[in-house]
């Protein structure tokens, strides 16, 4: 493929990013309200909420590290401009990976193994992106059609990754839903209920993102094409996971006491003040598990367990 020729097919993923970066600027502005909140509210912000707010911001710096480069009017390094601008990227999509690593380790109740077993997942996925990274290459383009920084991915890099990144997914999601699944007690309970929804909508929007971009990466049509599957990747990933947490916040932020009362079916009349510690009955399995979502947006882990055995913040 001739420089004229690739550089008049790099438009069109210059033109897909700048309409992605009105997205994340849009997507970050009407949502900045919630992490003034966050930041300065009267609840003390814990780490999950420092992951959250650092994918935020790493999501605006990403977006000025590609104008910077895209949208320059005069010739600059560009290798040197996508080695640091690519870092962005990465970081936005391994800090939203990591909100779902926090969400794993409270569903399974700060388990050693998953925490070895997420830990361990994360890590080899950070390593294939810095990998990725070294075989970015990027040139100066003057030709008429467009003049800036052209940047291309060897094919094989991109497949790698495509396969870390299923992996790191199909991992976490299955961790995730057979974790919820094993919380029978706390079924009748809203939150566990909305966890659920949360995990099954997760997976539907990776299916839907993963299975497309793959096919169309191993058909190798050309390079830009197989930079532009990319980008949906790192955006959903990013949105996504931040949406998610911001529901789980309010969430536990609204009356969740009354969201999750279990059914008084261990009552011995419907009519008696008398609980079931007092009874001498069982007490109901919310009150042993503490399936809280104060879990995953302050301590990750379930509101007794995490004040006890939970990871301090």
């Amino acid at each position: 493929m001739s420089e004229g020729v690739g550089t008049k097919d790099f438009i069109t993923v210059v033109k897909v990013l700048h309409f992605i970066d009105g997205v994340k600027v849009w997507y970050f502005l009407s949502n900045l309200d919630f992490d003034w909140k966050l930041f300065y509210g009267k609840r003390p912000l814990r780490w999950p909420g420092l992951i959250y707010l650092a994918s935020r911001f790493t999501s605006i710096a990403c977006v000025v590290s590609f104008l910077v480069g895209l949208d320059a009017s005069s010739q600059i390094n560009c290798q040197a401009w996508i080695s640091t601008a690519f870092i962005f990227p990465l970081l936005e999509f391994e800090l939203a990976l990591l909100l779902i690593v926090v969400r794993v380790i409270a569903i399974w109740k700060c388990s050693n193994l998953i925490i070895g077993l997420t830990v361990t997942v994360l890590a080899a996925h950070s390593g294939a992106s810095l990998l990725m990274l070294t075989g970015i290459r990027a040139f100066w383009s003057s030709s008429p059609d467009y003049a800036g920084c052209v940047v291309r991915a060897p094919f094989w890099y991109l497949i790698g990754m495509s396969i870390a990144t299923t992996a790191t997914y199909a991992f976490l999601l299955l961790a995730m839903l057979i974790g919820l699944l094993q919380q029978r007690s706390a079924r009748p309970f809203g939150v566990w209920n909305m966890l659920c929804q949360q995990g099954w909508t997760w997976f539907a929007l990776a299916v839907a993102v993963e299975v497309p971009t793959f096919t169309l990466l191993i058909l190798n049509i050309n390079s830009s094409i197989n930079l532009i599957l990319q980008i949906p990747r790192v955006v959903i990933a990013s949105i996504g996971t931040t949406v998610m947490f911001r529901m789980l916040y309010n969430y536990n932020s609204g009356d969740s006491r009354e969201l999750n009362r279990p059914m008084n079916i261990l009552r011995l009349r419907p009519d008696s003040s008398t609980d079931s510690a007092s009874s001498g009955l069982p007490s109901p399995p919310f009150k042993q598990l503490r399936f809280s979502v104060n879990a995953i947006t302050t301590t990750a882990g379930f509101n007794e367990f995490g004040t006890k055995e939970g990871i301090a913040m």
